[in-house]
């Protein structure tokens, strides 16, 4: 606020009164005492504040409720996608079973016509083995009788000679007159004689028939033999594994030529270093292996790995499958 005042002073010269206008600054205390009636103000905050609690506790059960759904509808998901695995694999399992079971009751039923065959087989067999040795045991007593009388036909002038001088003996034997007995010394010393070289006529007879028949058969078999050998001359090839692997250092090639143990003569210097000369001309062609040597090789290849590193503990599984993991047959380069 601005006030103008007047200002007198004292006479040095000359002495008066001025008017001057100055700003002035006052505080003057107020005292203002407001009643303000707040019931109706704390009767809505109470109100309010109830509600919020009412809404707090509604929200509340509504989160629980609907946590208590989801995790009823999750079991109940959890048990229908558990409970139609189950059944599903169950039902696959038992389609697999019968299906199963009925090739098992065809095979059955194949093995039991099958061995329904083999039995009548073997009793038409045995019938066939019985009829065939019948007629052949009754072919050999009919040989046998023939080569009997065949015999006795032979050797009959020995039987006669026998039968005469049983009745010598006898006759010699029942008569009591003392001249019979140098006649009788004369006949049965004949008759041994006789017989003696009967016997030996036999032996010579039987030993030239089995003389005979291996030497026939030895002609048989000699001829057969001929027979069989092809009279011709041909030259082939013949082959055999050998493997050559070379190795490019910094300052030298290094070459090994690796051959089985049955071909000792490829391991000494002079055939080793005419080979590694021959696997190293210019003159053949290297080319990579083709698909079909390849699998071949593969086969051959699993069967020495399997054999020399049995899965019987970890290491040795582990080295096997990292030696498959790392052979690259297909960069095999063989000669065209």
């Amino acid at each position: 606020m601005s006030k103008t005042v007047s200002i007198s002073y004292p006479a040095s010269q000359s002495g008066g009164t001025v008017s001057r206008t100055v700003s002035m600054v006052a505080e003057i205390p107020v005292d203002v005492n407001i009643n303000v009636d707040t019931m109706v103000f704390d009767r809505s905050v109470q109100f309010c504040g109830n509600n919020v609690d009412l809404l707090t506790e509604a929200v509340i059960a509504t989160e629980s409720a609907t946590i208590l759904s989801k995790e009823r509808n999750s079991k109940k998901v959890a048990d229908t996608i558990i409970g139609g695995f189950f059944s599903y694999v169950k039902s696959e399992i038992s389609q697999q079973i019968s299906e199963l079971t009925q090739n098992l009751d065809a095979q059955l039923m194949h093995i039991r016509e099958l061995s329904n065959a083999c039995h009548s087989k073997k009793k038409q067999m045995e019938g066939d083995y019985n009829r065939i040795t019948g007629r052949y045991i009754k072919i050999f007593a009919d040989l046998n009788n023939e080569l009997g009388n065949r015999i006795y036909q032979l050797d009959k002038p020995v039987f006669n000679f026998r039968k005469d001088g049983d009745g010598q003996g006898e006759r010699a034997f029942s008569n009591d007159l003392t001249t019979t007995v140098p006649i009788f010394g004369k006949e049965s010393g004949s008759l041994q004689t006789r017989v003696c070289i009967s016997i030996a006529k036999k032996r010579a007879l039987d030993t030239l028939n089995k003389t005979k028949i291996f030497l026939w058969q030895q002609k048989k078999l000699g001829a057969t033999i001929q027979h069989c050998m092809l009279n011709e001359n041909t030259a082939n090839n013949i082959f055999a594994p050998v493997c050559f692997v070379e190795f490019n250092n910094d300052k030298q090639v290094d070459r090994s030529v690796y051959c089985p143990d049955y071909l000792p003569a490829f391991s000494e210097k002079t055939y080793n270093n005419k080979l590694k000369d021959n696997f190293s001309a210019d003159k053949l062609k290297w080319v990579k292996i083709s698909q079909t040597d390849e699998k071949s090789l593969w086969f051959y290849f699993n069967q020495e790995v399997n054999a020399r590193m049995p899965a019987n503990d970890v290491h040795s599984a582990r080295v096997r499958e990292m030696t498959l993991s790392i052979s690259n047959l297909s960069s095999i380069n063989v000669i065209n």
